[in-house]
């Protein structure tokens, strides 16, 4: 079992400016785990430009503010593990890990970061009834499929949700070629920054429903159409309201919810209102020496902010090292 002073444990935004902020202040061993197979998170799927300009005072892609990072944390020598799955993290601050050149592997930490982000919720925690058909997806399902992979999902898409990613992947799908019957949104307003309302739905002429909400899914093995109907402000179906719209395919727009499945494990108090690991002033958790950041404590919408929450907590738990080593 290897000894390190700080393990973070995910190699996005918040876990890579985690480490650059503590190696700078003198913590020398130092590793990231990250379980895909490349650093960087969410940010090389978002290949579209606004990102860096408050850190680096230009914009750039999302694919180039992460090489930003990596590009640092390879000039500063720290050490990272990719394809490593974190199994565990017992109260002693050891990493139970797996990857396919090492097999079951343990670290031993006298810090350890939490910066594992969020993920989309799934289908069942929206009350509409999805039937099981193929052509129903999360939108970031869908703008990894577009600008990772290289796959359209669909030809006629309708979206339920109008939050940033939901205007963002809109427009995507625009400009490869298919065709937005509708962004359906239950409030009588847009989630999305003022920003990309301006950038998605002005510019492209999308159409909204504001003020509706799903209430059937139709199709036989693959969707085929939606009925949608206005709802009054307790959320109820207003009646005969009802419309269809004909696509084949349905994108989510259902909200994130912190992979907090490690905190858990490790024992650590989660908090009510955002299911995260709830943190301190320091971003440390009830487990001592144990800090978090970024999505995984709250759900950001500027990669900025998460980019300055990791630094942050780089820095306390760099403090935490050297009241440790006293």
């Amino acid at each position: 079992m290897k000894n390190y002073d700080i393990i973070i444990i995910g190699g996005g935004l918040s876990g890579m400016t985690a480490a650059l902020s503590a190696r700078e202040k003198g913590i020398k061993d130092i590793l990231i785990l990250e379980r895909e197979d490349y650093l960087g998170g969410i940010l090389v799927q978002c290949i579209h430009h606004g990102f860096g300009e408050n850190i680096l005072e230009e914009t750039l892609t999302g694919p180039e503010f992460a090489q930003y990072f990596i590009n640092r944390i390879e000039a500063d020598n720290i050490e990272y593990r990719l394809n490593t799955m974190v199994l565990d993290l017992n109260k002693d601050k050891v990493v139970t890990a797996v990857n396919p050149e090492e097999g079951i592997v343990e670290f031993k930490g006298k810090a350890i970061i939490l910066a594992t982000g969020c993920r989309e919720k799934y289908n069942g925690n929206i009350n509409v009834p999805m039937n099981k058909y193929a052509g129903i997806y999360t939108v970031g399902s869908a703008h990894k499929f577009i600008n990772f992979q290289g796959y359209l999902p669909g030809k006629n898409v309708v979206i339920l949700g109008s939050s940033d990613i939901a205007l963002i992947v809109s427009r995507r799908l625009i400009l490869e070629g298919a065709k937005v019957k509708a962004i359906v949104e239950k409030q009588p307003y847009i989630h999305s920054h003022r920003k990309n309302l301006a950038k998605c739905i002005e510019d492209f002429n999308l159409p909204l429903k504001l003020g509706y909400s799903i209430t059937d899914v139709l199709g036989n093995e693959r969707i085929k159409g939606v009925k949608i109907a206005e709802v009054d402000e307790n959320g109820r179906f207003i009646k005969d309201t009802e419309e269809y719209i004909e696509c084949d395919t349905l994108l989510l727009s259902v909200g994130w919810m912190p992979e907090s499945d490690l905190a858990e494990k490790a024992k650590i108090k989660l908090s009510q209102s955002t299911g995260g690991p709830e943190v301190n002033d320091n971003y440390e958790t009830t487990q001592g020496g144990v800090f978090a950041c970024g999505n995984l404590i709250h759900t950001y919408s500027w990669a900025n902010d998460v980019a300055i929450e990791g630094g942050t907590t780089g820095v306390k738990a760099a403090d935490f090292i050297e009241n440790y080593l006293k």
